[in-house]
């Protein structure tokens, strides 16, 4: 099991200047430091309380019970981290906090999320800014440069949502472009691993790769295959095992999450990859009713967002359970994880830096160069910041996972630590 941060609070160090530097350019455009919390009021309580200082400050509270959505079925590794999520909170807050679980996204696709919470069928949910680019271009603008970070399996999961938290908390942008359509941003990025091409044959360079169909899912992954020669073509998870059997596509590019989950390793068992050069990463964020949140008293505010420590344990725990699966199902049906060859990495490249000088010049985030460079500093920060964490197994390769997995995953306690004494304490209520 991963550990959990359970401190107080600890001063940032030297290592975030470059990024803090990048955020007081972005904020001072802005007009304004951070997004004015709203809450029913009440008590404060500081993060690293133990759970009686929570159900203490909450014994007054009128019970409540809140309408969660899971994106996978009961139990599931994908949906571990909604269940692990509720239960925590539910115990911390004395039982004055519950939650009425709907499974497999029943209640709103992935793509009306975001309506459901504004319109009080959900209260919390999993909004992907990738599937509604118009009406959250601010997040778009983040998830534009989600190809940051490097790539191998361990290594990805750490550095890629420290980087991407830390983007969110560079800019108010996209916690007030939530809040206009009716949402509290409670977690700004959480993925599940790596994309890349899953194809049914092998190909690692642009000449194998040249002519082929892969399904994509967003519009920077577009641009990453037009480079590579494919041609790309918008296919739903569950229609991808079909489409690669029946040959309507050859390639899909996936997480291993996604690959295991979908079953259709065996029909694209040929995957390749680069160690420094990632392909765009749609996030997922997690988000509440914002008419439900300004009901809550801050300490009950303060517990959902402190527990969300316990969301990203399970989820790396799943990630990291479904690559292990994943990887055996690559190596059962005679396939590979192949580096790719430098052609295919100098056209990815090309096509981030036209990303980047894009975003730094949106008008959907209030100062797009200041948000980029913010990305960069980021990027070689948590590259710095997880070496020097010494955490076992961190530059693991696909092809040694399995072995490093059964080993059970390593004390996560530092990486938690940095987590929240940098960007997770930033957007706290207060």
């Amino acid at each position: 099991m991963l550990t959990v941060l359970r401190t107080g609070w600890r001063s940032r160090g030297a290592a975030l200047a470059g990024l803090a530097a990048a955020t007081l350019a972005l904020t001072a455009c802005s007009g304004s430091s951070a997004t004015e919390e709203t809450n029913a009021g009440g008590s404060s309580i500081e993060y690293g309380a133990d759970k009686s200082a929570y159900v203490d400050a909450l014994a007054d509270m009128d019970p409540v019970t809140l309408a969660i959505q899971s994106t996978g079925p009961k139990g599931s590794a994908t949906g571990r981290r909604f269940e692990d999520y509720a239960a925590a909170v539910e115990e911390w807050s004395g039982g004055k906090i519950t939650f009425e679980f709907t499974y497999s996204n029943g209640m709103a696709p992935p793509n009306e999320v975001h309506l459901a919470l504004a319109d009080g069928r959900l209260d919390i949910g999993s909004v992907m800014p990738a599937l509604v680019p118009d009406d959250l271009p601010a997040a778009n603008a983040l998830g534009d440069l989600s190809h940051l970070g490097r790539q191998t399996p361990v290594d990805w999961m750490l550095q890629w949502h420290g980087i991407m938290l830390d983007l969110a908390a560079a800019t108010d942008d996209v916690d007030r472009e939530y809040e206009k359509h009716g949402m509290k941003l409670l977690l700004p990025a959480f993925g599940s691993g790596a994309y890349m091409p899953y194809c049914t044959d092998p190909g690692a360079s642009t000449d194998e790769l040249d002519g082929r169909g892969v399904a994509s899912q967003s519009k920077v992954q577009n641009r990453e295959a037009e480079a590579l020669g494919l041609t790309p073509t918008s296919i739903s998870y569950a229609e991808m095992f079909e489409g690669l059997q029946r040959g309507v596509i050859d390639c899909a590019f996936s997480t291993v999450t996604g690959a295991a989950l979908g079953g259709f390793i065996p029909a694209a068992p040929h995957v390749a990859y680069a160690e420094e050069e990632g392909f765009n990463a749609p996030a997922g964020t997690i988000a509440i009713s914002l008419a439900r949140w300004n009901e809550l008293p801050l300490a009950a505010q303060q517990l959902m967002y402190d527990r969300l420590d316990v969301l990203l344990q399970a989820n790396f725990e799943g990630a990291w359970e479904n690559t292990a699966a994943a990887v055996g199902a690559v190596l059962d049906a005679d396939g590979a994880l192949t580096p790719f060859d430098a052609d295919v990495v100098e056209r990815l490249a090309d096509v981030h830096a036209a990303v980047e000088e894009e975003v730094a010049g949106t008008d959907a985030v209030t100062d797009g160069e200041a948000l980029v460079d913010a990305a960069r500093e980021a990027e070689t920060e948590w590259a710095g910041r997880i070496d020097a964490l010494g955490i076992d197994g961190v530059g693991t390769s696909y092809e040694d996972f399995p072995a490093w997995y059964a080993q059970g995953a390593p004390d996560l306690q530092p990486y938690f630590d940095a987590l929240w004494d940098g960007a997770m304490g930033d957007r706290r209520p207060s």
